[in-house]
């Protein structure tokens, strides 16, 4: 797993052009807002450590459900979107105990899953 020295999803959402993410949070329950804002994580993430992946939305439970515990999230089976692809994902994510900002998240990529499956993980051909 890659452990992520610096959390960059405060820094997203404080741009102004998150304005809109931002406002979109605020109207989610608790526990969905904690699970996007490690979903924004993982995107920045991603990015930073490959910036050849251009994630533009992650499905944290394309292959596994999530498990939610308290202010912590594993997705054994994610998958992330990148320039008309699906891959894998695996990831922690820690939040701070009001569940507003991300205090700990690690990560490992996976392969890109095959188009064939695609249909049966419910991920999008289209974003």
């Amino acid at each position: 797993m890659i452990h992520a020295g610096e959390m960059l999803s405060g820094k997203t959402l404080a741009d102004p052009r998150s304005r809109h993410a931002r406002a979109d949070l605020a109207t989610f329950a608790s526990e969905e807002r904690m699970v996007q804002l490690c979903n924004i994580e993982a995107q920045d993430q991603i990015h930073k450590w490959c910036p050849d992946f251009q994630s533009k939305r992650v499905v944290p439970y394309a292959t596994a459900e999530e498990k939610v515990r308290g202010t912590t999230i594993e997705a054994e089976g994610a998958a992330f979107r990148s320039r008309r692809n699906w891959h894998g994902l695996k990831f922690n994510c820690e939040l701070a105990g009001d569940g507003e900002s991300v205090v700990g998240f690690e990560f490992l990529v996976g392969d890109p899953i095959p188009r064939d499956r695609w249909d049966e993980l419910g991920l999008p051909a289209v974003h």
